[in-house]
């Protein structure tokens, strides 16, 4: 993944440090052992709640980073790296800061583990600037990269409106949780397609992103039925794209709109032998 504009944003002063967000469920927990062994002094999980501990081999964790330099290099051997954070405070500080994002009270009133560094999540909570939990999750964060299909990607954090001295829980309304929450179209969908060989092409937290894209692509075609937006959309992911846009299939996707044929039929009718 292109590093390029990520490397040149990032602090070169001491002012601000750099860190990286990964999930260690991303590799087996004997690599993850043996990396932690090695890097103790640098990491900091974020699964502090008593009731997280026993899963700490699995979540996430901060690697303290000296330079780009190093960053690069970590960034080349360590998979499941889900965020970069320039930020101003003491790093175990800032990881407790961030601990209180992996459990959010939704609005039914039940606490929920949450990846809230998900690509999907963190821009979502990063904009809720009037809530009183947002200078406790984003105080000294300066910046907070994500990585995207190709190259890494900066997320705006807008200052807090509301300040706090508390450490008050995240709670969220309707509209926010609906935001945050995957449907189950996307879950299955996803399931589906990190099975196949195309997927492995893309960081794990790239995939769901780019799944929900090609299911609102197909919805924006006029797709209604779920299972030919989930068709059509696996196949745009696979490289079939130029086929979805031939002739061929164009003149009967209208058929598939009206519901008179499925999407499957007209693929199968349309297959180049």
């Amino acid at each position: 993944m292109d590093t390029t504009a990520l490397l040149a944003a990032l602090p070169d002063g001491t002012d601000e440090k750099i860190c990286l967000l990964f999930e260690a469920g991303a590799q087996s927990e004997s690599n993850f052992l043996a990396f932690r062994a090695k890097h103790e002094h640098r990491l900091h999980s974020l699964y502090i709640h008593p009731q997280l501990v026993a899963l700490q081999n699995y979540g996430p964790w901060l690697l303290e980073v000296d330079d780009k330099a190093q960053l690069h290099d970590f960034l080349k051997l360590l998979p499941g790296s889900v965020a970069v954070i320039a930020y101003t405070h003491h790093l175990p500080f800032l990881a407790i800061q961030l601990s209180r994002g992996c459990t959010i009270v939704s609005p039914a009133g039940s606490t929920a583990l949450v990846r809230f560094y998900a690509s999907h999540v963190i821009p979502v909570l990063a904009a809720c600037t009037e809530h009183n939990w947002h200078a406790s999750l984003f105080s000294g964060i300066t910046q907070w990269w994500l990585p995207g299909e190709t190259q890494w990607q900066p997320i705006s954090i807008t200052p807090s409106k509301t300040a706090s001295d508390e450490a008050p829980l995240i709670r969220l309304d309707n509209i926010t949780w609906e935001q945050i929450s995957d449907k189950p179209e996307v879950n299955s969908m996803l399931n589906v397609w990190q099975t196949m060989a195309t997927s492995q092409s893309f960081p794990a937290c790239a995939q769901r992103l780019m799944v929900i894209r090609a299911l609102k692509k197909a919805a924006s075609l006029g797709l209604e039925k779920s299972a030919d937006r989930v068709l059509y959309a696996l196949c745009y992911l696979n490289g079939e794209k130029t086929r979805l846009e031939s002739e061929a299939v164009c003149a009967l996707l209208p058929g598939v709109i009206a519901g008179k044929v499925p999407l499957a039929d007209v693929l199968l009718k349309t297959e180049v032998v």
